[in-house]
């Protein structure tokens, strides 16, 4: 009896660990894929105030946006891209033609150049 409740109680705390850890994993994530996301933006020329605020501030399904980047096939290559440590353009990136849309309806205060290399860091 005593070992049956033991290994229900590893079981228990093994799935809890489980949970924590993949939630854990999800939120790091997420956080990623937005920092790609604003990063991204910046790049294309949106303003940082209207890119933190874009699911209130642009005519973009912002969902949308952020389930494409966490499904990219790319996202290597997206972070060396935005960090100039590869060549121009960005067809890798799945949402490039809606942040260009966005720009080219003037809903944002700054023009995209596609001249413009590297990307633009937050940090600096």
């Amino acid at each position: 009896m005593y070992l049956v409740n033991s290994h229900i109680t590893i079981a228990i705390h093994l799935a809890v660990f489980l949970l924590v850890a993949a939630a854990t994993f999800r939120w790091q994530q997420s956080k990623a894929v937005r920092r790609r996301i604003l990063r991204m933006m910046l790049t294309f020329g949106i303003d940082e105030a209207t890119a933190r605020k874009a699911d209130e501030l642009l005519d973009i399904d912002m969902n949308a946006v952020r389930r494409r980047c966490r499904r990219c096939p790319s996202p290597e290559i997206c972070e060396r891209w935005l960090n100039g440590e590869t060549v121009p353009g960005n067809d890798f990136c799945p949402n490039a033609s809606r942040f260009a849309a966005v720009v080219q309806a003037r809903e944002c205060r700054v023009h995209y150049d596609p001249g413009h290399r590297p990307g633009r860091r937050l940090d600096g």
